[in-house]
């Protein structure tokens, strides 16, 4: 009894509850929470996929989605009035589907098909979409009828064939395969424009629309870009001319201080420091209305409540700032707006203006052998053009089977699932 006492009398002190604190924190809740969790700390491989191959874990789960978008499309009516033209209807968002034959030959022999454009088609239908939003699909295979994806969905969206009349030899080197990239990028922002829009989004065929992205794009057109109403933002500029909009941007680059961007810097700080000073605030608030059964002054209160802010930071770290953004997809008004990193073009929004000047300079770059992205990093380090990211992603990238690189992308398996 004496040494339950002892025990008890020890933790009503201020430093024995602190420990006690960090050991549920870091040995226990974090650990319970955050082992499925890909940049946690805490991730586990056997706990997250068992003792499954993660290339096999990743295929299972895109088959998973597969059956899911054929559900879906199942229940479609053909050629909504939403991808056709209208008279009397300005086109507000036209949407463009950048794709290619994606199926793969597999070690076995057999021919995989991972139907990402049929995914990602049917997660843009599946939104609630206006007259004033148009769709098309802009299949660049080299053989255009060997896309079987394209062939399922012309019953659903209108389809725009480069080389339906003419065949081209598939590109064999990178940087060729970069050229042709650019060329079908090309056809596609143009076959976008022809609906004469306000603004256009290119997609990639494996780019996959989360529940909801055009509701947030919609409310971003409306307070970032059109203002028409302004809440707290993090940008300076009101006026977004020469601006490219990333609503994808690669999961490992949304890690804490993973750039080199001051402003993103900027933006990881006020993370840390909002969850640190919330998560504090709580925790100092349980603690005195539960724990603390003898009054204390407020200077030890404080203490406590200093030592849970630094504990809340650490597990922010520890957690990793991609797994805690995801609060913010609670509601359109918490998606943040910001200064991009320089990497990708899974699914990019342009305005009208913007859209015509760049395709301009991508007629000038026709035989530059690096990727799009080189081209809008030029436009923005030599002409004054800006480029932000929407975070939380909007898109994920479901990609696993580059067409460019010709080969599974087996390094970035978080990305696919």
């Amino acid at each position: 009894m004496r040494f339950f006492r002892l025990f008890r009398s020890m933790c009503r002190r201020p430093v024995s509850d602190v420990v006690i604190l960090y050991v549920l924190m870091f040995c226990i809740i974090l650990p319970i929470l955050s082992h499925r969790l890909y940049f946690s700390i805490y991730y586990s491989h056997s706990l997250h996929m068992g003792r499954t191959d993660p290339f096999a874990y990743a295929q299972k789960v895109n088959d998973e989605r597969k059956k899911l978008a054929q559900t879906l499309l199942a229940t479609q009516p053909t050629r909504s009035s939403h991808v056709l033209p209208m008279a009397n209807s300005k086109v507000r968002l036209a949407i463009g589907f950048v794709t290619v034959d994606r199926r793969v030959r597999m070690p076995d022999g057999s021919v995989y098909n991972p139907a990402y454009l049929l995914q990602s088609v049917a997660a843009i239908l599946g939104e609630n979409l206006s007259t004033r939003t148009h769709l098309v699909i802009c299949n660049v295979d080299s053989n255009a009828s060997s896309n079987s994806d394209v062939a399922l969905l012309s019953s659903f969206v209108p389809v725009r064939s480069k080389y339906l009349e003419t065949k081209i030899t598939t590109p064999s080197t990178l940087s060729d395969r970069f050229k042709k990239e650019r060329e079908d990028y090309m056809y596609c922002m143009q076959q976008t424009l022809s609906f004469d829009p306000e603004f256009i989004l290119i997609l990639q065929d494996d780019a996959l629309a989360t529940s909801g992205a055009l509701d947030v794009i919609g409310h971003i057109i409306q307070t970032k870009i059109q203002n028409k109403y302004r809440g707290f933002e993090l940008i300076e500029t009101k006026n977004f001319t020469k601006t490219f909009f990333k609503l994808f941007t690669p999961t490992y680059m949304q890690q804490d201080f993973h750039t080199t961007k001051p402003k993103r810097i900027f933006i990881h700080i006020l993370d840390l420091t909002g969850s640190g000073i919330i998560g504090g605030t709580l925790l100092t608030i349980i603690y005195a209305l539960f724990f603390q059964k003898v009054p204390r002054s407020y200077g030890t209160l404080y203490g406590f409540f200093v030592a849970s802010v630094v504990c809340c930071i650490l597990a922010a770290l520890a957690v990793s700032r991609v797994h805690l953004m995801e609060w913010r997809r609670l509601s359109k008004h918490f998606y943040i707006m910001f200064q991009a990193d320089n990497c990708c073009i899974p699914a990019v929004l342009y305005r009208k203006d913007t859209a015509v000047e760049f395709l301009s300079y991508l007629e000038t770059a026709r035989n530059n052998p690096s990727p799009i992205d080189g081209d809008m990093n030029h436009l923005v380090e030599a002409h004054g053009y800006r480029r932000y990211a929407v975070e939380p992603n909007l898109f994920s990238h479901i990609g696993m089977h580059s067409s460019i690189q010709k080969k599974v992308n087996r390094d970035f398996l978080h990305g696919f699932v």
